[in-house]
């Protein structure tokens, strides 16, 4: 298994980020090649329930499927992760901070074919990376749009 754990402070209460967060329609805003989130099965914070994330990279499409395993609303939220190549557990923490929000997310995963089982562990520093490059613009969109990043940011035209 290879892992990493990263995590970063965003300047809205909790309640904000919890809910930006499970607003599926946000997801493809700051999940790089994300282009839709379909939900297949149950709802928000719904232990069990399932969705289907639609990516494109590389002129590559391919879908995953993510089961929340463990929900603590507005706090934890534990979902598995799984493709034909990969499969990965994605535990997200989030902690008020005196108005702000810390948010820890832990990621573990293993590929599924004998190439990503082999180098997985060597691609680790380009997973961070661009785990870090989401969660910051996780940040940036909650700060200036708040739960919904659909909407134009205050004073935006």
């Amino acid at each position: 298994m290879t892992g990493f754990e990263i995590s970063i402070t965003i300047n809205k209460p909790i309640d904000i980020v919890a809910a930006a967060l499970n607003n599926a329609d946000n997801f493809p805003y700051w999940q790089t090649g994300l282009e839709r989130f379909e939900v297949v099965k149950g709802g928000p914070n719904q232990v069990g329930s399932i969705g289907r994330l639609h990516y494109s990279q590389k002129g590559r499409s391919y879908v995953m499927e993510d089961r929340l395993m463990y929900c603590e609303p507005g706090k934890k939220y534990i979902s598995e992760v799984e493709g034909d190549a990969i499969f990965a557990r994605v535990e997200t923490t989030l902690h008020p901070l005196n108005g702000r929000t810390g948010m820890v997310l832990n990621w573990s995963g293993k590929g599924k074919t004998l190439f990503l089982r082999l180098f997985l562990p060597f691609l680790r520093a380009r997973m961070v990376k661009q785990a870090k490059k989401e969660l910051e613009m996780f940040k940036q969109l909650v700060e200036e749009r708040g739960a919904d990043f659909s909407k134009l940011p205050e004073g935006g035209v």
